[in-house]
């Protein structure tokens, strides 16, 4: 499965396009084609559903038709909202430069080609796959289930009052959300310890441990690595939560 590029993103609206305009038939099933896969992928990854141990084989497709019937219902209307809100226009390089400059910090295992900024379409359908995961684990679980019950025996998930809530915040797709957290990262890295804040500057410009170790004129690379690691921590404690892309 390639990545979601800049490139896919134009070829997959563009379906949307002919979708909406009405060449409903061969564009839909093209567009299904292409994004079902990923829906399916991105459902089993689904933080939500993972904690509540629902991310299984038959979930995860559960999930992705519940969301392809979104996508078609009501003649498409979720495809023309998102035409007609528009497309956003594609975003500084420096910004997607910063961004995955400080995704070394993050613990997501998508790709830096993947990430949410200038792909409006992926973010959308991720937003409906977050909502219809949602929708899933309620109709599965309910609320206050109680342990021991029938469901337990057969899926072993956990009740939703059990499980902890996941973020109040929609997934940041929006470019001056990012943007905003960009500079909020950058002037908390400026408030760290002068040797903690240059040995982490470094790392994220891809210097190496030793060649951080001999630049600040420290003792040897486990003291890189430990001051590297500090800052990290420092970091992950302040945004998590707030900061899901960058941040787990």
């Amino acid at each position: 499965m390639v990545a979601w590029t800049a490139a896919f993103e134009a070829d997959v609206v563009a379906l949307v396009h002919r979708v909406v305009g009405g060449d409903k038939l061969d564009a839909w099933r093209a567009l299904l084609t292409r994004v079902a896969p990923r829906i399916e992928t991105w459902a089993r990854g689904n933080r939500l559903l993972q904690r509540c141990r629902l991310a299984g084989d038959d979930d995860a497709r559960t999930v992705m038709v519940s969301v392809l019937e979104r996508l078609a219902a009501d003649d498409h209307a979720n495809l023309r909202l998102f035409v007609a809100r528009g497309e956003l226009s594609p975003p500084p390089a420096d910004l997607v430069a910063d961004v995955i400059r400080l995704g070394k910090l993050e613990l997501e295992p998508e790709p830096t080609e993947e990430l949410d900024v200038g792909t409006p379409f992926r973010a959308w359908l991720l937003r409906l796959v977050d909502f219809t995961a949602r929708d899933h684990v309620r109709k599965r679980l309910g609320w206050g289930a109680r342990v021991g019950s029938k469901r337990d025996l057969h899926s072993d998930a956990l009740p939703l009052d059990r499980a902890r809530e996941p973020s109040a915040r929609p997934p940041m797709t929006d470019r001056l959300t990012v943007a905003q957290l960009v500079q909020e990262v950058l002037e908390h890295l400026a408030t760290l310890p002068a040797q903690m804040r240059e040995a982490l500057a470094l790392w994220l410009d891809d210097v190496e441990p030793h060649e951080i170790a001999t630049r600040l004129a420290l003792a040897d690379v486990a003291r890189a690595k430990a001051l590297i690691r500090a800052g990290q921590a420092r970091l992950r404690d302040h945004f998590r939560g707030r900061s899901p892309v960058l941040f787990a």
